[in-house]
């Protein structure tokens, strides 16, 4: 079935990715199907010069109606160098440390200015030993997490816990 979708890039797209390329291994990792998010990763990179990889929905790991993206399955990969970018903070709720939420994008939203506050943020973090560390001094994720949880040592493994 061939069905058109339209989409509105979000302001300053091109831009950021230009940049970011230079600094970072970009990969597009989505929670969408693969006949989805291809055409739209098509249009934002025509040439293939800005995602290094793609990764589906199938590279997820769902748990009850959520897709789950697990750096775990990135073997070549230090975690001390990766991040997550995404406006859910489930999708990387098992990296929690790796990850760097952003606002979602209806389309609709003309002065919206996320990815200059994204890329100032990742300008910075490059030159962290340990991304992880810029992650939690900026979004303090893991701190949240110990607050609502009454944990105060919140390093234990998110996947162990799941599993019970």
């Amino acid at each position: 079935m061939n069905q058109t979708i339209h989409v509105r890039l979000r302001p300053y797209l091109q831009d950021t990715l230009d940049k970011l390329k230079e600094l970072y291994e970009l990969v597009a990792w989505t929670a969408g199907v693969k006949d989805y998010a291809d055409p739209i990763l098509d249009k934002i990179d025509p040439d293939g010069t800005i995602f290094k990889k793609r990764m589906y929905r199938d590279s997820c790991i769902k748990c009850d109606q959520f897709f789950i993206k697990d750096l775990d399955i990135l073997l070549d990969r230090e975690k001390t160098s990766t991040i997550i970018v995404d406006n859910s903070i489930l999708s990387f709720a098992f990296d929690l440390p790796n990850g760097v939420p952003i606002n979602s994008f209806m389309g609709d939203e003309a002065e919206d200015k996320d990815l200059l506050y994204l890329y100032s943020f990742l300008e910075e973090a490059f030159y962290y030993p340990d991304i992880r560390k810029a992650c939690e001094e900026s979004f303090k994720l893991q701190y949240l997490l110990s607050t609502i949880t009454g944990k105060s040592d919140v390093d234990g493994d998110p996947k162990e816990e799941s599993k019970e």
